[in-house]
């Protein structure tokens, strides 16, 4: 069985927040503030904004099927063809997502920790362990990913203890002259940082809440932190550099957290990152078990062999995974990605809820 008893509340906080922060951590405000510059964390907190509008999106959707998750129901409001092509869609989304924060993560390990470790190893285990739990049922999924908070707010901490140090408030000065157009323009990569709330098309129905409106205001308030949690990356990347610094270091926090000395601890940075880990491995297991759950429900009935789903998708993302080595490649990947997932997660959810709403007023005529 894959859901051997719901979520609580307050499962379902800690796995949507865990879900969306990832590698993004160590390079807020790179992406987002080529045009924006030091207005960097407008950006992000626009980006925040875009994604709370999709959640509203995405909790609609999900009430008028509450007893249902999104691949059960999704041929009864396309049509089975088209159901089954749009749970395909989502699988590779999903697949692809995770493919992409593996990599990426990657990437920042073997140019700042693991030198020599060969690129297929580092790969090769990640997607190892985030398959094993994969395998999970989702309420396990989520007691485990419980156990990796406390992970996340030692990180936490250390993040706001090192942008404590030395920095300087005029790198703000003055105030949004950069316009709004170049803000908006960077909360389209900002608004990618966000994604994880989408798990919420399929976890809905399992969920226990004594109203489903409960589930809209935790996945807010979950989203909500995740804002606050980035915006507040921004500032302490804005204050520890200038806007030229910041558009040429791709990840400033691993900087910051090198050069803070704590008396007890040495390479800072490299702690974080190490233990930092264990958090972006949320969110790649999450999408893996994602990916096969949508790929289960392609044929219509249901594909039980759940575990083996997840070993096939994971398999197949590590073997493209190794001929991502290289940066340019990684580059144009991310990018790709970027624009993907607007469409995936934002389009199909609203798609399928204005569908849902014009059968149901052909049906009342």
């Amino acid at each position: 069985m894959i859901h051997l008893e719901k979520l609580s509340i307050k499962q379902l906080f800690w796995l949507v927040v865990l879900t969306q922060v990832g590698v993004h951590v160590l390079t807020i405000p790179f992406e987002e503030s080529k045009h924006s510059g030091y207005d960097s964390w407008m950006s992000v907190l626009i980006g925040g904004v875009m994604a709370q509008a999709v959640i509203l999106i995405t909790y609609q959707l999900g009430k008028r099927y509450e007893d249902r998750p999104l691949p059960k129901y999704m041929s009864a409001i396309t049509g089975k063809l088209l159901g089954a092509v749009l749970n395909v869609v989502l699988a590779l989304y999903f697949a692809e997502s995770s493919l992409m924060v593996v990599v990426s993560y990657a990437d920042i390990l073997r140019r700042w920790v693991l030198f020599t470790t060969p690129w297929s190893v580092i790969v090769g285990v990640t997607f190892a362990i985030a398959a094993y739990i994969a395998t999970s049922s989702l309420r396990s999924i989520a007691t485990i990913t419980q156990t990796i908070v406390f992970m996340f707010l030692f990180c936490f901490a250390i993040v706001v203890i090192s942008g404590l140090g030395r920095g300087d408030l005029r790198n703000f000065m003055p105030l949004g002259t950069h316009g709004i157009g170049p803000i908006v323009k960077d909360a389209l990569p900002a608004f990618w940082a966000y994604a994880g709330y989408e798990l919420l098309l399929y976890v809905f129905p399992f969920v226990k809440c004594r109203k489903k409106k409960d589930i809209l205001i935790t996945v807010s308030v979950a989203n909500g932190f995740t804002t606050f949690f980035y915006v507040l990356l921004s500032f302490i990347a804005t204050y520890s550099f200038s806007e030229s610094q910041l558009k040429s270091v791709p990840e400033p926090m691993i900087f910051i957290l090198r050069q803070f000395r704590w008396p007890t601890v040495q390479n800072l940075d490299i702690l974080f990152m190490t233990i930092w880990l264990s958090v972006t491995t949320v969110t790649v297991y999450v999408y893996l078990f994602m990916a096969a759950r949508y790929l289960a429900f392609v044929r219509g009935k249901e594909i039980r062999n759940h575990p083996f789903l997840v070993w096939i998708v994971a398999f197949a993302c590590f073997s493209i995974g190794i001929w991502v080595s290289d940066r340019q490649r990684l580059s144009r990947f991310i990018h790709y990605h970027d624009t993907v997932s607007i469409l995936i997660i934002a389009g199909i959810p609203a798609f399928l809820l204005l569908v849902s709403l014009v059968r149901k007023r052909v049906v009342l005529r």
